[in-house]
C-alpha cells in the first residue's frame, strides 16, 4: 500500500473556503489518484480543534470535500505570540540571525511538535507534502527522520516578498518595520527549502522564474491557483453593482476593502448615483470603514455560495496594495464572467490581458474612473467578462490543475517505487 503524508499549519475550524485550504485541497485530490492512503496532519493553535469528537467531524467533512482516502490527525500547538517585555524583544532580535525564531515558524520548533510529526513519519510515507514555508522549515529540522522520502513543498506565496510589502505599506506600528532586518534570513530559508525539497510549488510563472534564478535550482514548478467553473454563464447584471470578495481578517484584503469603501466608492457614487457596492467576507467588523454610513454600501459577512453575488455584480474591483502570489478572488470573478478592475499588484502573476480580459489601473482616481466606465457601459463590461472567462477556463480550471499535480506526484513517486521493487527483488533472490 502506498501512502502520502500531508502536513499543514494553516488549519482553521469550519473555514475551508480560505484560498490556502482550497489550494491544499487540489493537492490532496491529486494525491488520491496516485497513492492508496493519505494521512493529513494539521498543527493548530485551536485547542478545541484537537478534541477527538471534533477531529472525527472535520475528517468526515474533508472526506466529502476532498477524498475518501483521507485519514486526519489534528494536533494542538502552543502559541508563543503572547510573549511580552524583554522576552519578546529577545525573540525578535534572534529572528535576524535565526529563522526558527521568526514569528511564522517559532511555535513549531519544540519537542512536542517534533514528536507529533515523528509519529506520523513512522508510518513510512512514500511521499510528503509540506504545506507552506513553516512546515518545510520543520521538515528541514527533521531531515534525518525523513531520510530519502521525496518532499513536495508548496511555498504558494513568496514569504520574504509578502512580509516586506506588508511591513513597508501596512505595519501595525512604526517599530514593526524593524522586522525588515529579518528579511535576509527569511530569504535564505526559502532558498534552503527549495534546494532540499524534491519539488517546490509556486502559483505563477513570474514567481517561478524569480526563484529558479535566486535558488539556482530548476526544482520550482508552477501550480496555479484554480477554481470550479459554474456550469452555465451568468445572465447580464441588470443593476450597476460593484463587488469585492475576501476574508477581511487578512490585512491585504482589509486594506483593499477600506480603500474601496472610503476612497474609491464616493467618487463612483457621485457619478453613478444608482450604483451599489457589496463587500463580502468574514470579519467586516475589523475594517475601519465598517459600518458604512452610506446606504449604497452593503457588508454581507461570510457568504457560503458566492454565485448569486457574482450574478448581481457588473464589476469586480480588487484594489490590492500588498501581499504576494496570485489572487483567487480574481480567478473566481473571471470564472463567473465578471468584468474585473484591479491594481497592478492585485493582478500580479495572472495571465490576463490588460484592456481586453481585465482592466489594470493604479491610484484611486483611475480605479474609480474605470468602475464608472464599466458601470455605465454594460456591453463593454460583458465583453471583458466573457474574455476573462475564456482565458481562465484554459489556464485556471480545477480539473486541469489537479491533472498537472497528478503528473508531478507520479514523477516523484517513480524513484521510490523503483527502489522498493529493487529491494524486493534482491530479498527474493537471497
Amino acid at each position: 500500500m502506498t501512502t502520502a503524508l500531508v502536513v499543514s499549519g494553516r488549519f482553521r475550524a469550519n473555514q475551508w473556503e480560505y484560498a490556502t485550504m482550497q489550494r491544499l485541497g487540489r493537492q490532496v485530490e491529486a494525491l488520491a489518484r496516485v497513492v492508496d492512503r493519505i494521512d493529513c496532519l494539521f498543527l493548530t493553535h485551536e485547542m478545541l480543534a484537537s478534541e477527538p469528537e471534533n477531529v472525527r467531524t472535520y475528517e468526515d467533512h474533508l472526506r466529502r470535500l476532498w477524498t475518501a482516502k483521507l485519514s486526519l490527525k489534528v494536533a494542538f500547538v502552543q502559541s508563543m505570540s503572547e510573549m511580552t517585555g524583554w522576552r519578546a524583544r529577545w525573540q525578535q532580535g534572534r529572528g535576524i540571525f535565526d529563522v526558527y525564531a521568526q514569528e511564522f515558524v517559532r511555535d513549531l520548533v519544540n519537542e512536542a511538535t517534533f514528536s507529533v510529526v515523528r509519529a506520523a513519519l513512522r508510518s513510512g510515507p512514500d511521499l510528503i507534502c509540506a504545506h507552506r514555508l513553516e512546515i518545510m522549515s520543520l521538515c528541514m529540522k527533521l531531515s534525518r527522520d525523513i531520510g530519502r522520502t521525496p518532499v513536495f513543498f508548496d511555498l504558494d506565496d513568496i514569504e520574504h516578498i509578502a512580509l516586506s510589502r506588508r511591513l513597508l505599506r501596512q505595519p501595525n506600528s512604526p517599530l514593526q518595520r524593524l522586522r525588515l532586518m529579518e528579511i535576509p534570513r527569511l530569504l535564505l530559508a526559502e532558498i534552503q527549502a527549495i534546494r532540499r525539497s524534491h519539488s517546490t510549488f509556486v502559483c505563477s510563472e513570474l514567481d517561478c522564474q524569480y526563484l529558479r534564478k535566486l535558488a539556482c535550482s530548476r526544482r520550482v514548478e508552477v501550480v496555479v491557483n484554480s477554481t470550479r467553473f459554474p456550469v452555465s454563464l451568468r445572465a447580464d447584471a441588470p443593476e450597476p453593482v460593484v463587488l469585492f470578495v475576501g476574508t477581511l481578517a487578512y490585512q491585504a484584503n482589509a486594506l483593499a476593502a477600506d480603500i474601496l469603501v472610503r476612497d474609491i466608492w464616493p467618487k463612483v457614487r457621485t457619478r453613478v448615483p444608482r450604483a451599489r457596492l457589496i463587500v463580502a467576507g468574514r470579519y467586516p467588523e475589523r475594517l475601519k470603514s465598517y459600518p458604512s454610513t452610506d446606504p449604497s454600501v452593503v457588508f454581507t459577512g461570510y457568504v457560503e455560495n458566492l454565485r448569486d453575488l457574482y450574478q448581481q455584480a457588473r464589476v469586480f474591483c480588487c484594489p490590492i496594495l500588498n501581499g504576494a502570489g496570485t489572487r483567487v478572488k480574481i480567478i473566481e470573478a473571471a470564472a463567473h464572467a465578471c468584468a474585473i478592475v484591479s491594481t497592478t499588484l492585485g493582478a500580479e502573476g495572472l495571465d490576463f490581458d490588460n484592456g481586453t480580459e481585465i482592466v489594470v489601473r493604479d491610484g484611486v482616481a483611475p480605479l474609480a474612473d474605470e468602475c464608472v466606465r464599466l458601470l455605465e457601459d454594460p456591453e463593454a463590461a460583458k465583453r471583458i467578462g466573457i474574455a476573462a472567462r475564456e482565458k481562465a477556463r484554459r489556464t485556471y480550471e480545477h480539473g486541469t490543475v489537479v491533472a498537472h499535480l497528478e503528473r508531478l506526484f507520479r514523477a516523484g513517486m517513480r524513484p521510490v517505487r523503483a527502489c522498493r521493487e529493487a529491494s524486493g527483488s534482491a530479498a527474493w533472490k537471497s
